[in-house]
C-alpha cells in the first residue's frame, strides 16, 4: 500500500510536468521509420529538460500474433534517440535480452529483422551510416537469457539513431510497455491486436498520462493439421486492436540517490492473461501460480536448479571436523558459513542458476547461486532443513505476487530453518560476515517467496526488510577535565547497523588498542558479540577529546559524537520517491560532568523534530541538573519508503538534525 501511495505521487507530478508542456509545444518527430527530419538534427537542447544528455524521439512498438496450427507473439520496435551531449553517446551501445534456455531450443525466442542507422548533419546535408554485422554479437548470461548486443557507427553529440527489430516467440505472455524511459520522451504509441480467444487483464500506470484508442479487428489463421500435410484450413480471429499514446514524458532519473529501481514508478502499461476462450470450449482461466513455477525450479531433473539442490556436499570431511553437536543453532549455521567461505569466494554476482559445480571447485568462485547450493548441501548435513528463496533483488524492481512469472526471478537467498525456535533464519553466500536475518542491502526486499518448504502458500511469501531490528544505542559517561572531555563509551549495535560496524572495522587499518585523529583519542577498545549471533554487537573504549576554546570560555558539544552532519538531500527538486536501505533506530543517552569553577552560559533547546505521520523522528532533550548535563537523542525511522511529496520534510528534518547534532554548550569561567 506504501508503495502504492508512493507512484500515485510521483504520477500526480508527471501529469503536472506534461500539461505545463501544453502551453509550450515542443519538437513534432517524423513518425516514418529512416526519415528523421533536419529539425531532428539540428536540435541543440531539448527546452523542457535542458539538463537532458539525450531525449528519444519516437518509440513505436506494435504486438500481433499469427497462427500456423499454433499461436505466436510477435512484437515489432522502432526508436529513435537524439544525442544532445557526449555522455548521451551510450544510447548508441543496445542491449537486448531475450529468452533462450538453449541454443537450439524450438521454444526459444528469435530476434529478426533488425537493422539501424546514425544520422548526421554534415554541410547542410543528412549523412546516413549504417549499421553493419560487425557490430553485432549475440551473448549468453545465463541458462536461459542470451542478449543481442549492438552498437550504432559514428555517433557523436548532434547525431540521431535510429534502429528496429522483432521479436517473435512462442510463449503467450505479452510484457509490460513502458511509455517512459531514463531520458525524455517526446513521442511513445503502443499498438497491440489481442485474438478474442485470449482473455487478459490490462492495466496502465499513469493512464492520465496515456491515450488509449480500440477498435474491433481480425486476423487471418491457418490450420494445416497432423504433420502439416495438404491444404491449409484457412479462417478468421476476431481480435480486439488497442493503440496507447503518449507525448511528451519527463524523464525517470536513474542517478538519484536513495531510490533503489527507478523503473518501478515508470508510466507503464501491463498484460496479465487471465484465460482462453476457444470456439466451441468453455472459458479456462490460466491457473498461473507460484507453487507452479516452485514445482518446474524443484524438479530434480531441472538442471540449473532443482539437480543442483541435490547436491552432495563437497567439503563434508572439512565440516565434520568443524561439526560439534553441543553447538547452538546460530553456531552451526555460521560454521557452515565459514565451511563454504574458506573453500569458495563470491565473484561479485547475482544469479538464478548455478553452473555445472565441478567448474566452480575447480575455479574455487562463483555467483551467489551457485555458492549457496553448496551452503545448502552443507547446512542439510549439519540437519538443518534449508531452503531457497527466491526473489528479483532491489536493482531490478518488486517481484509481483499477483503475477508468477520465472522471467522476473533473478537470485535466491538460503532460509535455514531453527527447529529449536520454530523459525526461519536468512543468509546469503555473497556476505563477507555471517550476520544472521541481515541480508545485503540488494537482497533486503520487500516480498520473496519460500521454494519447497512445507508452509502454507501464503505462508512462502516472506518481507526480508522486517526480519532484523536495526539499532544503535550508545551510553556516555564523561567529563570535562581543563581542555578536554575524558570518558567512556559503550556502543550497541543490531541488525543492518552491526553488519556495517564490522564492514568498518574490516576495511580500516588502525591498531588494535589506539585509535586518533587530530580532535580525538580512543584507547582499551574491546568489541564483544552479545550472543552468538554475529549481528549483535558492543563496543566498549575510552576517548578523550579536545573542546573548543576562546578566553574565558569552553565550546562543548553535548553530543559528543555525532549521528549526522552532512545533509545528502540538497537538491531543491526531488522526481522519484525516497528509499531508504531499511528502518533503524539510534539512541544516545549522555551525561557530561561540568569541572568546578564554570558556570553554564548557554545550552542547546530541547526540540522533537518529526514529519505528519510520526515515522521519521528526532528527539532531542537536553537538561542542566546540578553539575551535570544530560542528553538523551532519539532518532527513529520507521518506514524505509517516501513518497515524493515528502522530500522536502525529510529535506527540513536532516537540517534541522544537524543542526542539532553542531549545536554547543558555552560554559564560561566563573
Amino acid at each position: 500500500m506504501e508503495k502504492l501511495f508512493t507512484l500515485y505521487t510521483y504520477l500526480f507530478l508527471c501529469i503536472s510536468y506534461v500539461l505545463a508542456q501544453q502551453s509550450d509545444p515542443v519538437l513534432k518527430p517524423n513518425l516514418k521509420y529512416g526519415k528523421p527530419t533536419k529539425e531532428e538534427l539540428s536540435l541543440i537542447t531539448y527546452a523542457p529538460d535542458t539538463t537532458a544528455t539525450a531525449v528519444c524521439l519516437l518509440h513505436q512498438g506494435k504486438t500481433y500474433f499469427t497462427y500456423n496450427d499454433f499461436f505466436k507473439l510477435h512484437t515489432e520496435q522502432v526508436i529513435r534517440v537524439k544525442i544532445l551531449k557526449s555522455q548521451g553517446t551510450s544510447y548508441a551501445d543496445v542491449a537486448i535480452p531475450y529468452y533462450s534456455p538453449t541454443d537450439t531450443h524450438k521454444e526459444a525466442d528469435r530476434i529478426e529483422k533488425l537493422d539501424g542507422a546514425s544520422y548526421n548533419m554534415e554541410n547542410g546535408k543528412i549523412v546516413k551510416t549504417a549499421l553493419t554485422s560487425d557490430l553485432i554479437s549475440d551473448e549468453r548470461v545465463d541458462p536461459n537469457i542470451k542478449v543481442l548486443k549492438f552498437s550504432l557507427p559514428a555517433v557523436k553529440a548532434g547525431t540521431v539513431i535510429e534502429y528496429r527489430y522483432m521479436t517473435t516467440t512462442s510463449y503467450i505472455e505479452i510484457p509490460n510497455w513502458f511509455m517512459q524511459q531514463e531520458i525524455p520522451v517526446v513521442y511513445n504509441q503502443y499498438e497491440v491486436t489481442i485474438p478474442l480467444v485470449y482473455i487478459f487483464n490490462i492495466e496502465s500506470r499513469g493512464s492520465d498520462l496515456i491515450k488509449t484508442d480500440k477498435k474491433q479487428t481480425t486476423m487471418r489463421a491457418s490450420n494445416y493439421g497432423p504433420g502439416g500435410a495438404g491444404s491449409a484450413d484457412v479462417f478468421s480471429v476476431n481480435c480486439d486492436q488497442l493503440t496507447f499514446t503518449s507525448e511528451n514524458l519527463p524523464a525517470i532519473k536513474q542517478k538519484e540517490d536513495y531510490c533503489w529501481c527507478p523503473e518501478d514508478y515508470k508510466v507503464q502499461i501491463s498484460f496479465d492473461m487471465q484465460g482462453t476462450n476457444f470456439p466451441g470450449q468453455e472459458y479456462r482461466p490460466i491457473s498461473k501460480k507460484w507453487s507452479d513455477i516452485e514445482k518446474r525450479l524443484m524438479n530434480i531433473e531441472y538442471e540449473p536448479f532443482g539437480q543442483l539442490m541435490a547436491m552432495t556436499n563437497p567439503f563434508r570431511e572439512e565440516a565434520k571436523r568443524d561439526f560439534s553437536s553441543d553447538m547452538t543453532t546460530n553456531q552451526k549455521i555460521i560454521t557452515a558459513f565459514k565451511v563454504l567461505r574458506k573453500n569458495l569466494a563470491w565473484d561479485g554476482t547475482y544469479r538464478l542458476y548455478g553452473i555445472n559445480p565441478s567448474k566452480v571447485l575447480k575455479e574455487k568462485r562463483g555467483s551467489n547461486a551457485d555458492l549457496n547450493f553448496v551452503l545448502i548441501s552443507i547446512l542439510k548435513d549439519f540437519g538443518f532443513s534449508a531452503y531457497p528463496v527466491v526473489m528479483s533483488h532491489r536493482s531490478a524492481g518488486i517481484l509481483p505476487i499477483n503475477y508468477p512469472s520465472i522471467q522476473k526471478l533473478n537470485t535466491f537467498v538460503v532460509a535455514v530453518y531453527d527447529q529449536d525456535n520454530k523459525k526461519y533464519i536468512y543468509l546469503d553466500s555473497s556476505m563477507e560476515i555471517p550476520t544472521l536475518n541481515v541480508l545485503p542491502l540488494e537482497l533486503t526486499v520487500s516480498q520473496a517467496y519460500i521454494l519447497g518448504s512445507p508452509e502454507a502458500e501464503e505462508k512462502k511469501w516472506v518481507d526480508l526488510t522486517k526480519i532484523s531490528n536495526s539499532a544503535v544505542f550508545v551510553t556516555i559517561e564523561a567529563a570535562i577535565e581543563g581542555t578536554e572531555i575524558k570518558g567512556k563509551r559503550k556502543s550497541s549495535f543490531t541488525g543492518h547497523q552491526a553488519l556495517e560496524f564490522q564492514r568498518r572495522k574490516l576495511h580500516k587499518k588502525e591498531s588494535a588498542d589506539s585509535q586518533e585523529n587530530d580532535k580525538s583519542v580512543f584507547s582499551n577498545t574491546k568489541i564483544q558479540n552479545i550472543s552468538d549471533d554475529l549481528a549483535q554487537l558492543e563496543e566498549l573504549t575510552d576517548f578523550t577529546i579536545k573542546t573548543g576554546t576562546s578566553g574565558d570560555r569552553l565550546y562543548v558539544n553535548p553530543m559528543i559524537f555525532t549521528h549526522v552532519d552532512k545533509n545528502p538531500f540538497f537538491q531543491t527538486e526531488r522526481v522519484l520517491p525516497v528509499e531508504f536501505p531499511y528502518p533503524y533506530s539510534f539512541v544516545v543517552s549522555s551525561t557530561l560532568t561540568i569541572p568546578e569553577g564554570y558556570t553554564v552560559e548557554e545550552l542547546p533547546q530541547s526540540q522533537l523534530i518529526k514529519n505528519d505521520n510520526n515515522d521519521l523522528q528526532c528527539r532531542y532533550m537536553i537538561e542542566k541538573a546540578e553539575n551535570q548535563i544530560r542528553l538523551n537523542y532519539l532518532f527513529s525511522m520507521k518506514s524505509y519508503l517516501f513518497p515524493v511529496d515528502k522530500y522536502k520534510q525529510i529535506q527540513d528534518i536532516w537540517t534541522k538534525m544537524i543542526d542539532k547534532n553542531k549545536a554547543t554548550i558555552v560554559l564560561k569561567k566563573i
